[in-house]
């Protein structure tokens, strides 16, 4: 049984006592200064964001979080995609359990030292347990992932967001102020129109973009190394330069390294360090 519109979603559980119970129940001036105190806990605020799914959104977001707390820097990354939240599983947390402290706030998880992660995925009965939310339901939740929820004094504060430019995205850009985009394609022609529509969303926002990231650019061989380019290099780099945003550069697709961070069940970038793939997750995350 999936998450339901209304009480008890998919059974009870933490999700479930956590949003029926607190929905509604605090003062609106009350969420919004709470709401305040938490972000100005709150350093540099990324929301990495595409119009397309199937772009690497998430494993960028987990990576650049994870490189970020390697380097010695206090992170926090949540996952707003609802409907198909994949953090847990490109950081090997799938079965961890998120709690509440005596406020009823959750709790993050602790990755590694220095990086604290919410997913609804986690907060779930089981792996394939649907949320069917819509729009209000979906909105109150995002904003409680972010400004009612114990999360720490950071540095850093990424958060990881589904395809397109609907509820979830448009409402961490209406509550979370000096946040800056992170916008993630491919250069295949489908993609780039899509990242387009995402571009000028955030412009009619006024939200910043940090800039433009080309991922799955190239195809790097298992069994020599050579490195093949996909889509064509240019088009990503096209689109950054029409829309005046910067060009972060491009990401190849290395299988190598994937293998074996599952092998070993890391993140990519400590599974694979000196991976073409790690190299470039490295650069970018440097200029953040």
């Amino acid at each position: 049984m999936g998450l339901s519109l209304t009480p008890p979603l998919g059974g009870g559980g933490v999700l479930g006592s956590f949003v029926t119970t607190t929905l509604g129940t605090l003062d609106q001036r009350l969420r919004q200064k709470e709401m305040a105190a938490t972000l100005g806990r709150m350093g540099k605020k990324y929301l990495v964001l595409s119009g397309k799914g199937g772009v690497g959104k998430t494993t960028l977001a987990a990576n650049l979080a994870w490189l970020k707390a390697q380097a010695g820097f206090r992170v926090g990354l949540l996952d707003i995609d609802l409907h198909g939240p994949d953090l847990a599983k490109a950081l090997y947390l799938e079965g961890v359990k998120i709690t509440a402290d005596d406020r009823g706030h959750l709790v993050p998880m602790k990755a590694r030292e220095n990086l604290w992660v919410l997913s609804v995925q986690n907060l779930l009965g089981r792996g394939e347990e649907a949320v069917m939310w819509r729009g209000p339901r979906k909105m109150r939740a995002i904003i409680q992932f972010v400004g009612e929820t114990a999360w720490p004094e950071l540095d850093y504060f990424f958060i990881d967001s589904p395809p397109g430019t609907g509820d979830e995205s448009l409402t961490v850009i209406k509550n979370v102020p000096d946040l800056r985009a992170l916008v993630v394609s491919t250069g295949h022609p489908m993609a780039l129109s899509d990242v387009a529509k995402a571009l000028d969303c955030l412009k009619t926002t006024g939200t910043e973009v940090f800039g433009l990231i080309d991922n799955f650019s190239s195809l790097i061989c298992p069994e020599c190394g050579k490195e093949t380019p996909l889509y064509g290099r240019e088009g990503t780099k096209e689109l950054a330069a029409r829309w005046g945003t910067d060009f972060l550069g491009w990401l190849p697709m290395d299988p190598r390294a994937v293998q074996r961070a599952d092998e070993i069940g890391r993140p990519l970038c400590e599974a694979a360090p000196d991976s073409p793939l790690t190299r470039g997750l490295r650069e970018l995350a440097d200029r953040l």
